[in-house]
C-alpha cells in the first residue's frame, strides 16, 4: 500500500511539473488574438472621441458667428435722413407768403472716432481666433482623456487575464493536493490554504472587472456613444517619446501650445480694447447738407430760388476725458493680470515637465529591472524549488507561493508599462503640437448625421 502510494505521489507530481514548466498561455489573450478584428484600438478610440464631441461642435459654430459678426462691424454708421416743413406761417399756412418759408430735407453721416471701425472688427476677430485655439486645446485635452482611459482599461483587463490564469493553475494545483491528500501524502492546512488562495483569486478577478468597466464607461462617455467592441486591443501602444528641449527652446515650444496661445490672444485683445478706448479721446466728425425748396416770388417777379446748405459738426470730448482715463486704466490691469498668468503658465508647465521627466526615466528604469534581474530572477527561484519538491527536499507550499509571488510581479510589471505611457501622454499633451481641427468642424454648415 506504502509503495502504490508513494507511486501515486510521484505520478501527481510528474503531471504537476509538466503543467507549470510548460508556457503559460493567458485564456484571455487566446481570445483577443482569435477576435483581434473586434477589438478596440487606441487610435480608433480617440478618433470616434474627437469626431463625436460637441464642445467642438460649439466652438465651431461660435468661431464662424465671429466671422460674420466681425465682417458686419466693417461699416460706417447709418446716415440719418431728414425731411422738414421750416418757417411756416400760422395765421394763413400759405407756403409762398414768406420768403423764408421752405420744405427742407436732408442727410448727415457721422464718421467713428480714429480707427475705430477697424479695431472694433478686429476686436471681434480676437474671439474667433480665441475659439480656434480653444478647439485645438480640446482636441488635446480628448486625446490625452481617452488615452488615460484606454491604458488604465488595458491594464485592468490584463490584470484579469494574468489572475485568470493564475485561478486555472491553482484549480488544478487544488485537485492535485486533495488527490495526495486522498491518499495521506499531504496535511489539511495546504488543502484549506490552497482553498483560500482560490477565493482571493475570485475577489480580485471581481475587482479588475469592475474596474476595467468603470475606465470602459469612460471611454463611451467621451464618445458619446457605446462601444461595440468587447475588448482592447491585446498588445499594448507605445507612445512617441519627445525630448523635451532646453529652458530658452522650451519656452518657444510651449508658446505655439493652445493652452498659451489662449492666454496671449486674450492679452492682444485687451490690447486692442484699450486702443479702442482711446479712439475715444479724440474728436468725432460729422457733415450734414440740406436741400430747401421754396414758393412764391421775390419782389421784382422772378421766382424764389431754392436753398443748398451743408454743415460740419465735431462732438469734442471735453467732460468726459477723466472717464476714459480711468476706463484706460482698467483694461490694462486686466491686460497685465493676463500677462501675468501667461509667465506663471510657462514655469509651472517648465517645472511640471521637468518632474514628468524624472518620472519617466524611474519608471523606465523600474521596468527595466523588472524584465531584466526581478522576473528572471523569480523564475530560477521557482524552477529551484520545484527541482527541490521533485528530490523530496522541499515542500508543496512553497512551489505555490513562488508561483502566486511570480504572477504577483508580472502584474506590477504591467502596471509599470502602463504608467510609462500615462507619463508619456502627459508630456506630449504639452510637447505635441498634433490638434490639427478636423475638416468636419471647419465647415460652416455641419450635418447632424455625423454624429
Amino acid at each position: 500500500m506504502k509503495i502504490l502510494n508513494t507511486f501515486t505521489q510521484y505520478a501527481v507530481l510528474l503531471s504537476f511539473a509538466l503543467f507549470i514548466s510548460s508556457k503559460p498561455v493567458l485564456a484571455d489573450d487566446n481570445k483577443l488574438n482569435t477576435l483581434s478584428e473586434s477589438t478596440l484600438s487606441l487610435s480608433e478610440a480617440v478618433q470616434k472621441v474627437i469626431n463625436n464631441d460637441f464642445s467642438l461642435l460649439t466652438s465651431s459654430l461660435e468661431s464662424q458667428s465671429f466671422k460674420s459678426e466681425a465682417e458686419s462691424r466693417d461699416a460706417l454708421p447709418d446716415p440719418v435722413f431728414f425731411a422738414a416743413m421750416q418757417n411756416l406761417p400760422t395765421d394763413t399756412f400759405d407756403l409762398d407768403q414768406e420768403a423764408m418759408t421752405q420744405f427742407r430735407f436732408g442727410v448727415k453721416q457721422m464718421f467713428p472716432k480714429g480707427d475705430s471701425i477697424e479695431i472694433s472688427k478686429q476686436l471681434v476677430l480676437h474671439n474667433k481666433v480665441l475659439q480656434d485655439f480653444i478647439q485645438q486645446k480640446t482636441i488635446l485635452t480628448l486625446k490625452q482623456k481617452t488615452q488615460m482611459a484606454w491604458l488604465e482599461a488595458w491594464y485592468w483587463q490584463k490584470y484579469k487575464a494574468v489572475i485568470e490564469h493564475d485561478r486555472v493553475f491553482l484549480t488544478q494545483m487544488l485537485d492535485f493536493m486533495q488527490s495526495i491528500y486522498q491518499i495521506g501524502g499531504n496535511n489539511q492546512s495546504d488543502l484549506i490554504g490552497a482553498e483560500l488562495e482560490l477565493i482571493k483569486l475570485d475577489e480580485k478577478v471581481l475587482d479588475a472587472e469592475r474596474n476595467y468597466q468603470t475606465f470602459r464607461s469612460e471611454l463611451n462617455t467621451l464618445a458619446n456613444t457605446v462601444f461595440t467592441e468587447e475588448y482592447l486591443s491585446s498588445e499594448l501602444i507605445t507612445l512617441p517619446v519627445l525630448t523635451i528641449p532646453a529652458n530658452e527652446n522650451l519656452y518657444a515650444s510651449l508658446a505655439q501650445h493652445p493652452d498659451l496661445l489662449i492666454l496671449k490672444e486674450t492679452s492682444a485683445q485687451l490690447a486692442d480694447k484699450i486702443a479702442l478706448v482711446e479712439q475715444d479721446k479724440k474728436a468725432q466728425w460729422g457733415i450734414e447738407v440740406s436741400y430747401g425748396l421754396r414758393q412764391g416770388e421775390n419782389p421784382n417777379g422772378s421766382n424764389r430760388s431754392d436753398l443748398l446748405s451743408a454743415g460740419l459738426s465735431v462732438q469734442v470730448p471735453l467732460f468726459s476725458g477723466k472717464q476714459k482715463t480711468h476706463g484706460v486704466s482698467s483694461v490694462r490691469y486686466q491686460q497685465d493680470a493676463i500677462e501675468n498668468k501667461y509667465l506663471e503658465k510657462l514655469q509651472k508647465t517648465r517645472f511640471e515637465l521637468e518632474n514628468l521627466k524624472q518620472q519617466y526615466e524611474y519608471t523606465l528604469a523600474q521596468r527595466m529591472l523588472f524584465e531584466t534581474q526581478i522576473l528572471p530572477t523569480l523564475a530560477k527561484q521557482k524552477q529551484s524549488a520545484l527541482q527541490s519538491y521533485e528530490s523530496d527536499k522541499g515542500d508543496f507550499r512553497t512551489v505555490t507561493d513562488l508561483y502566486i509571488k511570480e504572477q504577483a510581479t508580472k502584474v506590477k510589471h504591467q502596471r509599470l508599462r502602463v504608467n510609462e505611457q500615462l507619463i508619456l501622454s502627459k508630456i506630449n499633451y504639452w510637447l505635441n503640437s498634433d490638434s490639427a481641427i478636423p475638416e468636419k468642424y471647419v465647415r460652416r454648415e455641419f450635418d447632424q448625421e455625423t454624429f
